[in-house]
């Protein structure tokens, strides 16, 4: 098993990211802790790839004019930004390092 959490600066903005994962790994797959203001999966590790999550991630980044979230996989921790929110000298794939 694999748990992937997307932190969210703005709870009001999870539902949409909510949904997107939903479709992508099923309803009982996904759930929203309040407390930390983080998305959550729990899968198997074979039933999607984290590239999958990433473009869900993206997409939900774009569709909803989010700036940035926080994507940890297991022990390590990438920041993933908006499209709106790119500069010459701030790819939009992982920015930041793993932590």
């Amino acid at each position: 098993m694999v748990e992937i959490r997307v932190a969210v600066a703005d709870a009001a903005c999870a539902d949409g990211l909510l949904r997107r994962l939903a479709t992508l790994f099923g309803r009982s797959s996904v759930s929203f802790d309040g407390s930390l203001s983080e998305v959550r999966v729990t899968s198997e590790w074979e039933s999607r790839s984290v590239v999958e999550v990433i473009d869900v991630v993206q997409s939900w980044l774009s569709a909803d004019g989010v700036e940035s979230a926080r994507l940890s996989v297991g022990e390590r921790s990438y920041t993933l930004v908006g499209p709106s929110f790119i500069t010459p000298g701030n790819p939009r794939v992982f920015v930041g390092r793993a932590q």
